[in-house]
């Protein structure tokens, strides 16, 4: 599990979070045969995930989002309901977790 240790390296593990669903979200986007929607038939769960993690990214920038206050990220039931369907799955958990329990002393 991917364990940041300061503030910058949690902004890291956001932006690849962000990186990650931004590239599920263009191919959801690509799916054009209803056949083959892999990832289109719940395109508004990524666009969600999107949005939540770009407002997640502001706040700790902002100082309003505080690391560590034993809490569960806002979007993490979506994350949990679709979690066969979510690729960057794993690493929204370790988010999750580090923002839970704060950095290592």
């Amino acid at each position: 599990m991917m364990t940041p240790r300061t503030q910058d390296e949690y902004l890291d593990l956001v932006d690849q979070a962000i990186f990650e669903i931004e590239d599920v979200l263009m191919c959801a986007q690509d799916e054009g045969d209803p056949e083959d929607s892999e990832f289109s038939d719940i395109l508004p769960v990524y666009e969600r995930l999107s949005t939540e993690l770009k407002k997640l990214h502001a706040d700790v920038l902002q100082g309003k989002e505080i690391v560590g206050q034993g809490k569960d990220l806002p979007f993490m039931p979506l994350v949990m309901q679709w979690k066969d369907r979510i690729p960057a799955y794993e690493l929204l958990v370790a988010l999750n977790h580090s923002h839970k329990t704060g950095f290592p002393g």
